[in-house]
Parts: C-alpha cells; structure tokens; sequence
C-alpha cells in the first residue's frame, strides 16, 4: 500500500494520520507517534509495532506528506525516521552510524539507567563494558592507574557497580519527585 487507508486512524493516538509512516510489517501511523513509541522503549533497538508486536527495521514515510512541507515538526519527524532506519540498518554500515549517533545514544541509554525499573538490565552491559575496558587496559603497556594488573578488573567491576547503582538512586529520587508532583 502507496498511502496509509482513508478510512482508518492511527492506532497510537487514535486520531487522524499526521506524517504518516509505514513499517516494515506494513502498519501505519503518524511519524510523531511511531518514534515517541521508539524513544520511550529503547532507542538502541528495534522498535516493536504496537500492533503486531514484530520488529521492523525500516520506517518509509509517505513522501506526498513531506516532500513540500517545510514545517520544523515535520523537518523533526523526518530526521528522526532517517535515523531510525541508519540506525537499524545492519552490517558495516549500521556499525559505522552507531559510532556517528554515540552522543544521542548514549543519552537515550542514560535516560534509561535512571529509570527504576529499567536499571537490572543495564548492570549487565555495564559490567562487561567495564571487563572489557579492563582487559584492555591491561593490554596496553601504559599504567597510569597505580593498580596490581591482577586487581585492575575488579576495580573496573566495583566502579560499574558504583556507576549503575548511583544511576538507579539518581532514577528513584527523580520519580519520587515526579510522584509528588
């Protein structure tokens, strides 16, 4: 399908298509809602559709929609659905996008840190991230942490623990206050 059906709504905000934008698994919605679905759930995978709940790897926007639309919203929209589909695109040149969109993805994993019920996850990946910069710092001739080489990767462990474990407080004091609010 060329166009998203005249009958039918956007299955996210229940209201008309704005910008619209199709999955990979052929479901429709507005460009705005598809990536608050992607933001709000993790920014360093692949979306699930909130209908089939399969992830796709690709988001085309109906074109008739944005090729004369000179709004900053849909400018906005446009360059989240670009990066979206750089991001996911896999092989050499999805590694290479990774490494350009760092800074945004490692905002999006701080975000993520700090909310309570998403921590237990990310102690994992912090933890091997941490091994591994202490392998390789072990590696290297350099020494500038005056540490045995043999208690270098319990150092690096401890700080990941200590790093994830300020984060998860940092996240619970802060929906404590949104709470209040």
């Amino acid at each position: 399908m060329e166009a998203p059906p005249d009958d039918d709504c956007c299955p996210v905000c229940r209201g008309e298509f704005k910008h619209p934008c199709r999955t990979s698994c052929s479901h429709w919605f507005c460009g705005e809602c598809i990536i608050s679905v992607w933001l709000h759930r993790d920014a360093m995978k692949q979306c699930k559709c909130p209908i089939c709940c399969c992830h796709f790897s690709s988001l085309v926007p109906f074109q008739a929609t944005f090729d004369y639309n000179q709004e900053p919203e849909a400018q906005k929209i446009m360059e989240n659905v670009r990066r979206y589909n750089r991001l996911h695109v896999g092989g050499v040149q999805g590694l290479f996008q990774k490494l350009y969109d760092f800074p945004f993805l490692a905002r999006m994993a701080l975000q993520d840190m700090m909310d309570p019920d998403k921590t237990s996850a990310y102690l994992y990946k912090v933890r091997i991230f941490a091994m591994l910069l202490g392998l390789i710092y072990m590696l290297i001739p350099l020494d500038i942490i005056p540490y045995d080489k043999r208690k270098i990767l319990r150092l690096f462990d401890h700080s990941a623990v200590a790093f994830v474990t300020i984060m998860h407080i940092i996240g619970l004091f802060r929906s404590r206050r949104l709470f209040r609010r």
